[in-house]
């Protein structure tokens, strides 16, 4: 059957869900730089059509992130299935760490990033909601910085859990 031709190319099956799941992750990272670095950059920006510009085209990034975020965790769950990581301490706390970082990205990031697009929103009338010291003021958060850090460390925290599987059976 297909399991038996893929033991004749010399790959299991639990390889290619393997390199499924990285796939994932490199489209994930790839599609989620786009916002980072949008994030990183408005910081430093104060014209509000460019800090929108940014806004916006973080914003096109967020469903190939969605996307990718779905294959990855499926493919990393198949994996794990087929890899009989089940039981392993390390398959858990991965997913755990998974979940706090969207947590937390929901919880922070998504409405701070709500508050920077309120901020650089000009009414009808042509005057701006929010003052330049009120947009300055928000965009001098550590919010950014914060998300992009804790992102990272999570980031290195799941790829050392996937490649040195400590924690092997509970």
């Amino acid at each position: 059957g297909e399991n038996d031709q893929l033991l004749m190319l010399g790959l299991s099956a639990y390889t290619w869900w393997k390199f499924l799941h990285v796939v994932g992750v490199i489209a994930f990272v790839t599609f989620h730089g786009v916002s980072v670095m949008a994030a990183l950059r408005v910081r430093k920006e104060l014209d509000r059509g460019r800090i929108a510009t940014m806004l916006q085209l973080s914003g096109s990034s967020v469903t190939g992130m969605y996307v990718s975020l779905a294959w990855l965790i499926t493919f990393g769950v198949i994996a794990g299935i087929q890899g009989d990581y089940w039981d392993d301490g390390w398959f858990w706390i991965s997913i755990g760490l998974l979940v706090l970082v969207i947590g937390e990205m929901s919880a922070v990031a998504r409405p701070y990033y709500q508050r920077v697009k309120e901020a650089v929103e000009v009414r009808p009338s042509g005057v701006p909601r929010r003052s330049d010291e009120e947009l300055e003021e928000i965009l001098r958060s550590r919010v950014a910085v914060w998300n992009a850090a804790f992102g990272a460390a999570v980031l290195l925290a799941i790829t050392y859990l996937m490649i040195f599987k400590p924690f092997q059976v509970f």
